[in-house]
């Protein structure tokens, strides 16, 4: 297969990214469906809200002014299905020969980024050239031809508390599970507001309920 990873910047176009950046959230997620309808261009998409409750509570409401945001359900603060009007360009990305290998990803600083494949290297290309215009002011990664021996799923996560999701968000935001590790517990701690200790067993529970979600089969 061809495979071929694109990054898109927050622009008026991108319902999502404009508002990531706007209240440093992040949105991790797998489009769903799409469809025409009174020649209008829709995509449903499941999503994962990254950030702290009062960032994404922010979000949420300024996402659902935006009339191209046609309805937001979200089974908690976390996690929802959203139908949106897209821009009617972005078609060629859900090409049916186009299979998404990773989530998308809407990270806090308004970048999009795609990781597709296809046995067609044409279908790619389509999408390269799209995001590459000045509407999009996006850029290929890369392109290349790979076996794909697994794609990422994205599955429900286990119910974290408010205090449990507030450790992760914090300790993946500031870099600690980057290598070399950004940041240490008594600094994630202080960013917190609790002890050390505190600190240690909100992040070691939270940790505890996700890594099971993640061990391959």
């Amino acid at each position: 297969m061809w495979i071929a990873k694109l990054i898109v910047p927050a622009n008026k176009e991108m319902l999502l990214a404009s508002r990531t950046k706007k209240y440093g959230v992040t949105i991790m997620g797998y489009p769903l469906s799409h469809f025409w309808k009174d020649n209008t261009f829709y995509l449903l998409a499941s999503a994962f809200l990254f950030g702290n409750s009062q960032q994404k509570k922010l979000f949420l409401q300024d996402l659902k002014k935006d009339t191209r945001a046609v309805r937001i359900d979200m089974m908690n603060d976390h996690f929802g299905f959203w139908l949106m009007e897209q821009h009617p360009s972005i078609e060629v990305l859900y090409d049916p020969l186009i299979i998404h290998v990773r989530p998308v990803v809407i990270s806090k600083d308004g970048n999009n980024v795609w990781e597709i494949a296809s046995w067609e290297k044409e279908k790619l290309m389509r999408v390269a050239t799209l995001v590459q215009t000045p509407l999009y002011g996006g850029k290929l990664v890369f392109l290349h031809q790979k076996n794909i021996t697994s794609i990422a799923v994205v599955t429900p996560l286990p119910q974290l508390t408010e205090k449990q999701r507030r450790a992760i968000d914090l300790a993946v935001d500031e870099g600690y599970y980057g290598y070399p590790r950004k940041i240490d517990l008594v600094h994630l701690a202080k960013l917190m507001g609790v002890s050390y200790s505190t600190y240690q067993f909100h992040l070691r529970t939270a940790e505890r309920k996700l890594l099971p979600t993640l061990k391959s089969s």
